[in-house]
């Protein structure tokens, strides 16, 4: 299935009047040569399920107007998947049409597509722990799609007269192209941006292979004072463009592709455009938090005068925590919030007095009433790491997404989250973590800052298992398991989008995809989801298929949590860094009981391994149930990851630690019939 996506990274409002102008009607189709007729596979992709013949986009802001065509060869069974076609969109900003297709057969024969084009809700995607991705899209289905046949399609996007969005072109797709071209037509004239600032002609950044680069192709009637300024248009046309590679553990992958971000000019120089945009920023975020009313008198009722700086800095987090955070609700219908007398949040009284905001407002609120207590707090200003990274070259506060905040106490830095549902004190959601943004700052305004990556124990799986073998080699009893920090609030945020039974559901789910095949695995009494500050804690009843029969003697998986463990990386090389989202540690212990006709004959060594960012170890020990017979085994392991992101020239040490995890969690022991006993 090809994802097209629709050009747009920020919005505009016109300054100057212009006359609109309506596009051309669509041309025919481009001619189709004996050459893309008979192709059946590319020297450059060996194997590729389908190729792109032709990929051109146009953005024309001066008409209110983007439009995409595709050119695509189905190659294999496999690319017939790309008959399938999703534009995700923004049904608020933009209008999908002009919607046509074709499918061209080997014999010359066409197919027209004269179906629907359906409004819908997909999955694209997981992040962390599962967490799936759901967005808007139209999708269509291009008809009798065969190997072999090429298919065209195209469609526009249109947007509200006195608007412009600047496009973001990602040149590379999934598949190989032969080529593409892009082409965007800026507005000449003033623009009225946000804070009535006023800019005019357009810039871009780019990654692209070295020595490739937008054309500029300027009017002759426009001078600027900047190089990379656009006034009539600019076009980028790329051939043999190589297919984005996608690999486990990337940084993001819309990161990682050929692109160019396009945004119009107000500075010339990044850091006056920061320097302005903070100023404003700051000034917003100053008139939300100056609007006060209640929040003395509430804070007065949470806190004692007898608390500690930070004790009140808890009280505080943990009242605004259990306000409503809209963020995580199911989005209400106007005409449910009018009933319901909600009103958009303009200051931080708004919050307190409805109880409820979203998760900027939550924050601004708790900096609100941590100032009042007598605490310098600050707000910050930053860019979601698990989409973007911040490139201050770029100028566009597109990037920047979300705001967090920052207290100082004892003289240092404190940065929360309780705009984050079921973030702990002391954490941030890390989405957040680990990134750039902008910060307010004391006498400065505001200034450039990076928020902490979080410590590997903040992060923890901690697993303890008391299990028995049957004589039938089987195990069963219980395992108690420990989710803290991240790893915790990432699944009491899952467990809060379904009701108990589907919260009862997500972790069986996830104990039996640590276990053997066929394990059965019940969960005890009702975790505590909604305990925000401690870990979540959650008991199972397990029964589960574990010694493998060889000959007079049976070999058991040491490591029973990790017996559906993949490898972490396969292949053999690399092409993209490697970039895991926050720091990890999980820390296990099994005890395992044997029957009394069973004896351990041998047990596995212990391992070892041991990098400047990562640790693994494993040990493997007998325990007598007196001073003569011995009846159980002891295995500890524990796995820490305490880096984020990587070269690709640390790939190899890498997979080879990951590699050795692996081999350690694969040794088995090796039990036996005990003298005058039997195995069955």
């Amino acid at each position: 299935m090809l994802s097209a996506r629709p050009c747009c990274s920020g919005f505009l409002v016109v300054f100057a009047v212009f006359l609109s102008v309506s596009p051309a009607s669509a041309a025919d189709w481009p001619a189709i040569s004996p050459e893309e007729i008979k192709m059946t596979d590319i020297d450059q992709q060996k194997g590729a399920p389908a190729v792109i013949l032709l990929h051109e986009e146009l953005a024309d802001d001066p008409n209110n107007y983007h439009s995409i065509y595709m050119r695509i060869k189905v190659l294999t069974e496999a690319g017939r998947k790309y008959a399938d076609v999703e534009i995700p969109y923004s049904r608020r900003n933009f209008t999908i049409g002009g919607v046509s297709g074709r499918t061209v057969h080997a014999d010359g024969s066409t197919v027209n597509f004269d179906g629907h084009v359906f409004d819908k809700v997909v999955v694209k995607g997981k992040e962390a722990r599962g967490r799936k991705v759901r967005i808007q899209v139209k999708s269509f289905t291009l008809p009798d799609v065969q190997v072999g046949s090429i298919i065209d399609y195209r469609y526009s996007l249109r947007y509200d007269d006195h608007s412009f969005y600047a496009p973001e072109w990602m040149v590379q797709e999934d598949l190989f192209q032969k080529k593409a071209t892009f082409k965007f037509v800026p507005y000449e004239g003033l623009l009225k941006l946000a804070h009535d600032r006023v800019g005019q002609g357009a810039a871009w950044t780019t990654f692209l292979p070295h020595g490739t680069n937008p054309q500029l192709h300027e009017s002759p009637r426009a001078t600027f004072a900047t190089q990379h300024q656009a006034s009539a248009f600019v076009d980028l046309q790329m051939a043999d463009v190589p297919p984005i590679v996608e690999e486990p553990f990337m940084p993001p992958p819309d990161m990682m592709r050929y692109r160019v971000n396009f945004y119009y000019m107000i500075d010339s120089k990044p850091e006056d455009f920061w320097r302005e945009e903070g100023k404003f920023w700051n000034r917003d975020v100053d008139k939300f938090l100056g609007r006060k009313a209640g929040i003395e008198e509430t804070v007065a009722r949470i806190v004692s005068p007898n608390d500690t700086p930070e004790q009140k800095i808890r009280k505080i987090y943990a009242f605004v925590a259990q306000l409503e955070n809209q963020t995580y609700q199911p989005k209400r219908e106007e005409q449910e919030e009018h009933a319901l007398g909600i009103k958009p949040n303009e200051g931080a009284d708004d919050v307190l007095r409805q109880h409820s905001g979203w998760h900027d407002d939550l924050n601004r609120l708790f900096v609100a009433m941590v100032r009042a207590v007598g605490t310098p707090a600050w707000m910050m200003w930053v860019a979601s790491r698990n989409h973007v990274f911040f490139q201050s070259e770029y100028m566009s506060t597109s990037q920047l997404s979300a705001e967090i905040a920052v207290v100082q106490l004892a003289g240092k830095d404190v940065f929360l989250d309780p705009g984050t549902k079921f973030c702990p004190y002391g954490l941030l959601d890390w989405r957040y973590s680990g990134t750039r943004g902008v910060r307010q700052s004391p006498g400065k305004g505001t200034e450039f800052a990076d928020t902490p990556v979080p410590g590997y124990n903040q992060a923890m799986i901690q697993r303890w298992a008391s299990l028995q073998l049957t004589e039938d080699g089987k195990v069963g009893g219980t395992v108690k398991v420990g989710f803290y920090g991240l790893e915790a609030m990432e699944r009491r945020q899952q467990a809060n989008r379904t009701d108990a039974e589907g919260s009862k559901k997500l972790l069986e789910d996830e104990i039996k995809r640590w276990l053997p095949g066929n394990s059965e695995v019940t969960l005890a009494g009702v975790p505590n989801w909604n305990d925000t500050e401690t870990h979540l804690a959650a008991e199972f009843n397990i029964s589960s298929p574990l010694a493998v029969a060889a000959g007079r003697r049976w070999l058991i998986a040491v490591h029973v949590v990790q017996a559906n463990n993949k490898p972490v990386f396969s292949a053999a090389k690399r092409e993209n860094p490697i970039y895991f989202w926050y720091p990890t540690r999980e820390i296990d212990e099994v005890h395992l009981t044997l029957p009394s006709g069973l004896e351990v004959e041998s047990l596995p060594p212990n391992d070892a391994v041991k990098l400047d960012y990562a640790l693994f170890k494993s040990s493997q020990k007998q325990e007598s149930a007196n001073s003569i017979v011995v009846r159980s085994i002891v295995v500890r392991r524990d796995l820490v990851m305490a880096g984020v992101a990587f070269p690709v020239t640390v790939y190899p040490e890498l997979k080879a630690f990951y590699d050795k995890v692996r081999a350690g969690d694969d040794q088995q022991v090796v039990v036996k019939a005990s003298a005058h006993a039997e195995l069955k």
